[in-house]
Order: structure tokens, then C-alpha cells, then sequence
């Protein structure tokens, strides 16, 4: 593993023992940590970016990094286990998930880096469409880790896979990292969204992890445009 996976992940495990809770929680700066760590500063930027990103800390410029407050990360916990990469947890149950394709691939090396796995390790390709009232909405591809989680059915993917993982497998759903865009419809978004050649997409590529810092979940879901809604919350520090 690189050193700043292997540095991201022990202040991750601090952060959830509560090690930096002072009176601002603000976590050592970074020459503290490179002289701890052993390691350059670069290298250390690399792991609190990763935790940044995982909205575990937020940055200030001259100041330092900071925990985020509980209540703010419970607040992405509820909105990535309550619903689709979009839909509302209040649509949960007009969902139904036709499930296009469920196989074992040799995962590419873009996707084992995301996983943190090797090249040409076995992960699941799970394809599903997400039809609300009758109307296709969310065209959905999902990277999964076999070694992490396992025993993966038809009829477990058809239902919910994050309850699954919570309730069955005994894991705890931590954080993700998603980054929304617009898109130009492809082949696939025309046949199973019914949309037209001018019609856009919105796109989520979501990578989501475990409470101890390990990537799980790898995935793109294709939104069409005129049903999706996306909602956060902001806070000035």
C-alpha cells in the first residue's frame, strides 16, 4: 500500500477514536506529521487530501486542518445510505432494479487503484436499471470487492446491497467520494433511459468506503437530466 494510504488510515482511525478532540479539533499540522510519519511533506498533503475528500476534514489556508463535527458527518451517512446516488429516500419505495448484467470480471488498472486492489484482481460488475412509476431514471454500473463484500445474489442486487452490507455482513458504511458532471447520452443511456440523441445525462462517479478506510464500492450512475435533484449543505469554517 503507499505510504499516504497507510498515513491517511491511521488518522482516519485517530479521528474515530477522538484523538484530535481539542478545542478547535484541529489535527497536527504537516511538518508534525512528516517528521512522525517519516515521509515528505508531499506525501502527507497526498493523505490529508484523501481525507478531505472522504469528508472527513476540511482545510484552511494559514490555519490548518480540522476535524468535521459529527453532526455534519452523520449528515453524509444519512444521504449515502438513504438513497440511489440522487433519488430521495421518500422514492425508495416506488424503485424497481431490473438487473442488466451480474458477473466476475479482472478488474481494469484504473478500477484496482480505485479498490486498492491488483491489476487483473476479480471484482464484481453489477449493471441496473432504477425505474420509478414505470419510467426508467438511473442506468447504474457498480464496481464491488469480492474479498470485502462477499456473497453478493440476484436477489440481494435487485433490493438493496447497502443494507446487505450493513444488516447481513455486520460493515459499517462510512463516507463517499462523488463527483457529479453533465454528459453527452450514450448508446447504453438511449436503449435503456428512452431518451433522444440531444438529450443530456448527469453523471455520479462515486467511490464509498468502509469505517476502517477501505474502498468497497466503485461506481457511474446515469442520470436523466429532467428527474434528477441533488441537495447539500454547506458550512463556512
Amino acid at each position: 500500500m503507499a505510504k499516504y494510504k497507510d498515513i491517511s488510515n491511521e488518522i482516519r482511525l485517530r479521528i474515530k477514536k477522538g484523538v484530535y478532540k481539542n478545542s478547535n479539533n484541529q489535527i497536527p499540522d504537516e511538518m508534525s506529521l512528516c517528521k512522525e510519519f517519516n515521509c515528505s511533506r508531499m506525501t502527507v498533503k497526498k493523505a490529508l487530501e484523501l481525507l478531505v475528500l472522504e469528508g472527513l476534514i476540511y482545510r484552511r489556508r494559514g490555519h490548518g486542518s480540522f476535524v468535521i463535527e459529527k453532526s455534519n458527518t452523520n449528515s453524509k451517512i444519512n444521504i449515502l445510505t438513504n438513497n440511489f446516488g440522487g433519488l430521495t429516500k421518500d422514492s425508495k419505495e416506488n424503485i424497481e432494479t431490473k438487473i442488466l448484467d451480474f458477473k466476475l470480471i479482472f478488474a481494469s488498472k484504473t478500477i484496482a487503484e480505485k479498490l486498492d486492489l491488483a491489476e487483473n484482481s476479480p471484482i464484481y460488475e453489477i449493471l441496473r436499471l432504477r425505474i420509478i412509476k414505470d419510467t426508467p431514471v438511473v442506468l447504474e454500473k457498480t464496481f464491488f470487492n469480492p474479498l470485502i463484500i462477499t456473497g453478493l445474489t440476484t436477489d440481494i442486487i435487485k433490493s438493496s446491497i447497502y443494507e446487505y452490507i450493513e444488516s447481513t455482513l455486520k460493515l459499517k458504511i462510512n463516507s463517499a467520494n462523488r463527483i457529479i458532471r453533465a454528459d453527452k447520452s450514450t448508446a447504453s443511456d438511449k436503449k435503456y433511459l428512452n431518451i433522444s440523441d440531444t438529450e443530456p445525462v448527469l453523471e455520479i462517479e462515486q467511490l464509498t468506503y468502509l469505517n476502517d478506510g477501505r474502498p468497497f464500492s466503485y461506481s457511474f450512475s446515469r442520470h436523466k437530466y429532467d428527474k434528477f435533484e441533488f441537495t447539500t449543505f454547506a458550512v463556512k469554517h
